[in-house]
This record gives C-alpha cells, structure tokens and sequence, in this order.
C-alpha cells in the first residue's frame, strides 16, 4: 500500500488512536515502549520513526539531553504529538528517505512501526547512515509468531466489530493486512545484521506477539 493511502488511513484515526492502541494492548503498551528506550542511549538527539502521536517521544521528558524529532507520514498525526510534545519537532517524511544529514542521532526507534516500512532494506541502510557511531535502533512491534493464525482470526471475527466501530471496515481491514505482512523477530534480527548492525537484545512479550529488539551501530 502507497504511503499516501497510510498516511491518509492515520490522519483520520489520529483523534482515536491512542485510546485503541491502550484498550487493544490492556495498557500494556505503555510499559513495553518505556523498556525499549531503557535499552537504548541514555542521552543524545532521538529520531522516532513513524512517531504517531509522538506518545515515545514524550515519554522521553522534558529533561531529555538532546534534540527529539519525530518524522510521519500522516499530517493528522503530527499535529496531535505536537500538542502531546511542544518540545519536540516534527516533520512529515518516511522512513526509506531521511531528510537529516549522516551520523546526526545516537537513537533511532519503531514503535508498531516497522511492518508498515514499504522498503525495509532502505530503511535500515538509511537508519545506519543518521546513526553516529555507537548509536542504536528500537524496534518494537507486532511480528510473526506460532499463534499469528489464531491473532488473525479474532481480528476478523471476535475482535472485528469493535475495530469495525473504532476505525471503519477499510482502516480495519489495513491493520489485519499489516498482521499478515509481520515478520518474525529472527527475520527482523538478521535484516539488521546484513544491514550492518549488531543485535545486542531481542526479547518477546504477550505471549509472542510483540517483540522488542535493540541493535547498536558499531562501525
């Protein structure tokens, strides 16, 4: 899907979005975004990719030591994570063409991001080009695992009615595909290290359908 359908399909569930994904996870989110970004550097400018509403971002603080920029492709959905973090800045961009120079960021982090990335080897070459040396990359999403069928199959009958109400049939329909297109965490794992990163955590959690993986830059 062109990320001009993405980004219209996110606009328009901007106002929603964060309550969704905080019902659809039992808050659990929250909890799984603040242990990615305690696996990452602790100071230094943070690239957030396909930031949403921002909400990993804002978790950072206000007190964070270096610049916060998050990029999206969906309008709608930065001007609600400007209002959520007045400190950071926003931009409209995707992830395979990063508007910054080389080695501009010590982190760089996906939060149920990177399933939806339409060029993910560019991405990552991208990613390790803004990293400066020692800089890691978050990624935390929905991946590939043994029960994804049974996932599937409650988003498409008990869980429907309630997606179908939030979002719209069309929107729904979107983040099934999405679940279907998921990789597992080894794929993920070894796209990093044929990018040129070094995996240095890769963790699971909700019973193996969210995963969360840390790699460092190391050249």
């Amino acid at each position: 899907m062109a990320y001009r359908k993405v980004a219209e399909i996110f606009s328009q569930i901007s106002g929603v979005y964060d309550r969704f994904l905080s019902l659809a996870t039992a808050g659990q989110i929250h909890r799984w975004q603040r242990d990615l970004l305690s696996g990452m550097n602790m100071e230094g400018n943070w690239l957030d990719v396909g930031t949403g509403t921002g909400e990993l971002l804002r978790k950072l603080g206000e007190d964070w030591r270096g610049i916060r920029v998050g990029i999206d492709p969906a309008l709608g959905m930065l001007f609600v994570a400007k209002k959520k973090c007045p400190g950071c800045f926003f931009l409209q961009a995707v992830g395979e063409s990063l508007p910054f120079r080389e080695g501009s960021f010590r982190n760089v982090s996906l939060s149920l991001v990177f399933r939806h990335l339409e060029d993910k080897e560019a991405f990552l070459k991208d990613a390790f080009r803004v990293l400066e040396s020692g800089g890691r990359i978050g990624i935390l999403d929905i991946g590939r695992f043994r029960g994804t069928g049974v996932l599937l199959l409650l988003m498409k009958t008990l869980l429907k009615p309630l997606g179908v109400l939030i979002f719209g049939s069309d929107k729904w329909s979107f983040f099934i595909h999405s679940v279907e297109d998921s990789l597992s965490p080894e794929e993920v794992e070894a796209m990093l290290r044929s990018s040129g990163f070094s995996v240095i955590s890769k963790e699971r959690r909700l019973l193996g359908v969210v995963h969360l993986i840390v790699a460092v830059k190391t050249a």
